[in-house]
């Protein structure tokens, strides 16, 4: 996450309905106050589906009816803010002020799993106010309330951390990965999986045009910092999802050599068999990422080829030596070689070994752990 990106970043996921019509939610504004008549609600469904699917034109106009539709009786009803006490004025915007955030909520939690949304409303119950801010629409108020969160393992904590990564605001999302690599429990990471498939299908799909691509690459690095997490919770669900993205954002612009290192390394946590096609494709990758001098004064280079190696010895219990492999003594994350010839030759050795020794992979899209190649 860069220090300071755009403010709003739009979303995927359990989110992207809000960004979808993000413009027209001042419409937190008095939704409440129409709920009781049937007709304000029909027509009120009638415009969001205008605005989600109609085209560019009937959407504009369906949104700035929308709007009126809300805002209006809401306004009428509060009148001047000015001609009334200053202690009125006070109570009377605070409370204008949670409408937003508590439409926001109340949008997410319809997208939530029966599971999540209990846990959710279990969580929201013992933390009212921490929840109320986590959708406040002041982004400062929201990344204080993330960093407040208490780290509860199988917990709605991991439900809402998930969903603050996938805020809108940079530095919310970055404050929320932390939270969630500390946290790492099997709910963060179900959660995160989801986000990890919807913004990969989303930025996929071209839905970033020419113009917005700086927040594709966001979301994309948003994407690369969560697969660490799953990975460390030891999530194996979440095995297809890394490797649909890693076949699509290690190949684009988005990432970069350390960011596909980071998904192979994930998947070499990770030990799933089903991740050796895509860990091979990425044998050959000669990008450097370190270089580190042994003691006895030999300088050994570390490539995004020989992270796949190790991820691929990893899932099928090989001894790195046998391929020549270095790992270091000091940071056992580090392997390498130290002449570029020991490299190609050592992983020709894995392939050899991999043709004879190994199975095709099974393709599917759920985990495979326990099947043998």
């Amino acid at each position: 996450m860069t220090t300071k990106k755009p403010e709003h970043i739009p979303a995927t996921g359990q989110t992207a309905g809000w960004c979808l019509f993000g413009l027209v939610l001042i419409v937190g504004l008095g939704l409440s106050a129409i709920a009781h008549a049937d007709d304000d609600q029909a027509r009120l469904k009638r415009l969001v589906d205008k605005i989600a699917r109609g085209d560019e034109v009937e959407a504009a106009a369906a949104g700035e009816q929308l709007i009126e539709l809300i805002t209006a009786p809401l306004a009428e009803a509060v009148g001047s803010l000015e001609a009334r006490p200053i202690e009125e004025q006070v109570r009377l915007r605070r409370a204008l002020a949670r409408v937003t955030g508590a439409l926001r909520m109340r949008l997410f939690r319809i997208d939530l799993s029966p599971e999540d949304r209990k846990l959710f409303d279990t969580f929201a119950t013992a933390y009212p106010e921490l929840v109320e801010r986590l959708f406040d629409g002041n982004f400062l108020v929201r990344k204080a309330a993330v960093q407040q969160i208490p780290l509860e393992p199988n917990t709605g904590a991991g439900v809402l951390i998930a969903a603050k990564v996938n805020d809108e605001d940079g530095d919310v999302a970055a404050a929320a990965l932390d939270m969630a690599a500390e946290l790492h429990d099997p709910v963060v990471a179900r959660a995160l999986t989801r986000y990890i498939r919807d913004a990969t299908t989303t930025v996929k799909s071209g839905f970033y045009g020419p113009h917005e691509q700086e927040l594709a690459r966001v979301v994309a690095i948003i994407v690369a910092k969560s697969i660490p997490v799953v990975a460390e919770a030891r999530s194996l669900e979440s095995v297809p999802a890394v490797i649909d993205a890693l076949r699509f954002f290690g190949r684009s612009k988005y990432w970069d050599q350390t960011h596909r290192s980071q998904a192979l390394r994930a998947l070499g946590k990770l030990g799933d068999r089903q991740a050796a096609r895509v860990l091979l494709e990425y044998l050959d990758d000669p990008a450097r990422l370190r270089w580190q001098t042994a003691a006895e004064g030999q300088r050994f280079v570390e490539t995004v080829g020989d992270v796949a190696l190790l991820s691929l010895l990893h899932i099928y219990k090989l001894p790195p030596e046998d391929f020549g492999l270095h790992v270091s003594a000091e940071d056992k994350s580090f392997v390498g070689y130290s002449i570029d010839e020991t490299r190609r030759e050592g992983h020709r050795a894995f392939r050899i070994w991999h043709q004879q020794h190994a199975k095709p992979t099974p393709s599917t899209s759920q985990p495979t752990h326990d099947e043998k190649d």
